[in-house]
């Protein structure tokens, strides 16, 4: 009883002695007001530290825990790396934020909702050891003791009216001290954007203390749950200012900073520049030089970073210790010169070929980076994460490694922006208002033109996307964006409405060749037949006539394609678009569904240009031998960089993505099946070449050395008014006599038929002249593989008899057809 008296009594006591001898002591004089002064503050850093922070710990984070985890998820960025590995860059807020994205430095109302300036870092898998000892030694060394047991240091509070008097008098004018800021209170600053301003004054100095006390104990709290320190270690490697360019652009984080500042992913550094990243801690390091003042500045900063506080943690966290004199020799090294950013000798001549204005501060900003040397692959990247992850990648993801050559990409991209001004110059009497095909000219004067979806991608005989070329930033090869999820960010292909025209008579090819009645030769009836020239691509006549397969395919002839496919059975041909992953035509107001037959020949089946392409990859693996081996959905991202291990699990795919060839398309239909998908490129009649594709015949593989298979499809997508372009199209597949095979889409338009873009223009026309640059730059990466190929799959095995006989490739077309009819005959 009496300590229970005693403890109830004894803040009455000490108020009263600090009362009576203190605040009213006679005997003190004018320095009681000074003595009363402290008393009251000390007594505030007591309440500060040890009652209001834990209260505000634990009733803050009811309401603010969930926008803290939002937020550390908006600041991750998603790093890329090229085909070999090498840092590319980073994506920017524009990609990585979900609900939100902010570029005025300063914070904004977004739907009710505080919006703060956006920082991106890519999150480490693992803290570096040494980073986190030499961070806390200098930053927080009590915290978690008694003198710092809940985000607020009683010590730095203390100081501040030492170093508020002291500033003060240094500066002949009030200036506020500064207290020993610890982590959690450094998050905040990061955070909501409140670092120290040398121009802010004493009032906002202190709105800014008060605001991070405010918060800094929630922020602890809820990052030290259970006594784990595991995410606040994490954070404390992610989102912490560590370096600078010349001029700004911010460097946040271990793994982004090591990669520019010294070339090599954070688990990768030594002890020695753990501890010069964890010292350059509100000391960023400034990486690029500048005036001889500013050039001053950066060695001196990076000195006292090496040399004395980095030297410091060596000093003390590694005393006596043979791997002390390792490390402060490796110090006295590196102080020697501050660093320039690292990057890859041919990264950095892409830049500086492509975007010379640009490249030095690309060098030290990773956003800049990827924004100049994968401008359209960051968009379709993202596109592909989220049909694997929805809107929740970023929880999974912290780097992908691309399946493309960064540096070979640009050159293809600035030759096809190239064509695009040549094509637009041809034609630009048929383009509609308000429509361009040329870059330099959309978007510009008062008409503000736009540019309609171009589409140029190429593919691996493994689906892994080699050459990625795309306008605007909707990537519609991946889909239409009324197919995609506004919940969930995934993909729908049954929203699709995308019609893929005469790409669809892809699928006619394989029925008619899986029925196996058929030779190049057969005669298909054409009601719309021309009084001559039959042989060639006459049509819209009135006639009945017999058309030959081979010219039905190679001049795309709707009505004697019908005719046939009609016979096949509609079962067998809505089979072929499910497994495709197509969406058919909806039915009309009663009900009453499009024939099969009709929507292939016709086009009007739905699906994005990804589905096309993989297609095209189905029809190439079924023609070089790689029948049995499953084509995936063109990827372009070869590997995933998880945060975490378990995150490799959650991934859901599309359990239809990965079609088997030979499940598809028999071994006995091979032959004709490239017969007739190789015609629109290689058909000619009395020495006349004729086809939708017979501007690029020299690319057929009997007329051109190093080419031993080459098909391909076209197709026009109209309104209804049959001039009225909305989409011209060309799918195919070719393998080199190395080895090397590659599947591709090119794809020019609008994808609605509310919106048709040209008239009078087709796939001969736009399509064309941007596949053979693509054509062209394939053939020159064919010879660059070919020795890592191994030796290549023989031309002979591509086409089989029906006993399995393998027959070896013709040299000329008049040959080829030969052989063929004497197989069918067989």
């Amino acid at each position: 009883m009496r300590l229970a008296e005693t403890t109830l009594a004894l803040p009455i006591r000490l108020g009263r002695f600090l009362l009576f001898s203190v605040l009213f002591n006679p005997r003190l004089g004018p320095l009681r007001h000074v003595v009363s002064l402290a008393v009251i503050y000390a007594i505030f850093a007591v309440f500060l530290v040890y009652a209001f922070a834990p209260i505000r710990a634990v009733t803050g984070q009811i309401w603010m825990a969930d926008k803290l985890r939002y937020d550390a998820e908006r600041w991750l960025a998603t790093a890329l790396y090229d085909a070999s590995g090498n840092f590319v860059g980073t994506f920017d807020a524009r990609l990585d934020s979900q609900r939100d994205v902010n570029f005025t430095g300063l914070p904004i109302e977004v739907d009710g909702y505080t919006a703060n300036p956006d920082h991106k870092s890519i999150p480490v898998r693992s803290v570096p050891l040494h980073y986190w000892r030499c961070l806390v030694y200098h930053e927080d060394r009590y915290m978690g003791g008694w003198l710092n047991p809940f985000g607020i240091d009683l010590v730095g509070v203390l100081k501040i009216p030492y170093s508020t008097v002291r500033r003060s008098f240094k500066a002949r004018r009030l200036v506020l001290g500064i207290g020993g800021s610890t982590l959690p209170m450094q998050f905040v600053r990061v955070i909501y954007k409140t670092p120290p301003d040398p121009r802010e004054g004493a009032f906002g100095k202190l709105a800014r203390k008060l605001t991070e006390w405010w918060l800094a104990p929630i922020v602890y709290h809820e990052l030290t749950r259970g006594g784990d320190k595991t995410q606040l270690k994490q954070w404390a490697a992610n989102h912490l200012w560590l370096a600078q360019r010349t001029g700004g652009s911010p460097l946040h984080g271990v793994e982004v900073t090591s990669r520019v500042v010294f070339g090599k992913p954070a688990n990768e550094l030594t002890i020695a520049e753990q501890f010069v990243l964890a010292s350059a801690v509100n000391k960023p390091i400034i990486l690029m030089p500048g005036s001889d003042r500013l050039n001053k500045v950066r060695l001196d900063r990076w000195r006292y970073i090496a040399e004395v506080r980095a030297r410091k943690c060596a000093d003390v966290l590694l005393a006596g210790t043979a791997e002390q004199k390792k490390v402060l020799f490796e110090l006295v090294s590196l102080a020697g010169g501050p660093p320039d950013p690292k990057l890859k000798a041919k990264l950095q001549q892409a830049l500086e070929r492509h975007a010379p204005r640009l490249a030095k501060r690309a060098e030290a900003n990773p956003e800049i980076r990827a924004n100049i040397l994968v401008p359209a692959v960051r968009l379709g990247v993202r596109e592909e994460m989220k049909h694997d992850y929805g809107f929740g990648w970023r929880r999974h993801v912290r780097g992908v490694t691309l399946t493309l050559d960064v540096t070979e990409n640009m050159e293809l991209r600035r030759k096809l922006l190239t064509a695009l001004g040549t094509i637009s110059t041809r034609f630009e009497a048929k383009v509609s208002p308000g429509y361009t095909l040329d870059p330099a000219k959309a978007g510009s004067g008062r008409d503000g033109r736009r540019l309609p979806n171009v589409i140029v991608v190429a593919a691996n005989a493994r689906g892994e996307i080699v050459r990625y070329f795309e306008i605007g930033d909707t990537s519609p090869y991946f889909g239409s964006v009324t197919a995609r999820d506004d919940k969930t960010g995934r993909y729908r292909p049954e929203r699709e409405a995308r019609a893929i025209a005469s790409t669809a008579k892809i699928m006619a090819a394989i029925a008619i060749a899986n029925d196996g009645r058929d030779t190049p030769q057969s005669l298909y009836v054409d009601s719309e037949a021309p009084a001559s020239g039959l042989e060639g691509c006459g049509r819209n006549g009135a006639l009945r006539r017999g058309r030959k397969a081979i010219v039905s395919f190679a001049c795309s002839l709707n009505r004697p394609l019908e005719w046939r496919t009609v016979q096949l059975g509609q079962p067998r041909l809505r089979h072929l678009i499910e497994r495709f992953g197509f969406t058919p035509p909806p039915g009309d107001a009663d009900g009453h569904q499009t024939p099969a037959s009709t929507a292939i020949v016709r086009g009007l089946v739905a699906g994005s240009p990804r589905r096309v392409h993989q297609m095209a990859g189905v029809v190439l693996g079924a023609l070089t031998g790689r029948g049995g081996q499953a084509v995936p959905l063109p990827t372009l991202i070869r590997r995933y960089d998880y945060i975490r291990a378990e995150n490799r699990m959650t991934v859901a795919r599309d359990p239809s993505s990965e079609i088997v060839p030979n499940r598809i398309i028999r071994a006995t239909a091979r032959p004709l099946l490239r017969t007739l998908l190789e015609a629109p490129l290689c058909y000619a009649h009395a020495g006349v070449r004729h086809g939708t594709l017979k501007t690029l015949g020299d690319w057929c593989s009997s007329r051109r050395t190093g080419v031993s298979l080459h098909f391909a499809k076209t197709g026009t997508h109209v309104t209804a008014d049959p001039d009225a372009t909305v989409d011209a199209w060309i799918a195919g597949g070719i393998q080199f006599s190395g080895g090397a095979a590659y599947s591709y889409v090119v794809v020019v338009g609008t994808g609605s038929s509310r919106h048709p873009w040209a008239h009078k223009l087709h796939s001969s026309q736009v399509a064309q002249p941007l596949l053979a640059v693509l054509l062209a730059d394939l053939e020159t990466l064919a010879r660059r593989s070919a020795t890592a190929a191994g030796p290549a799959t023989r031309p002979g095995k591509i086409a089989q008899s029906a006993t399995g006989t393998p027959k070896a490739k013709p040299r000329t077309l008049a040959d080829d057809e030969a052989r063929r009819q004497q197989i069918f005959q067989h």
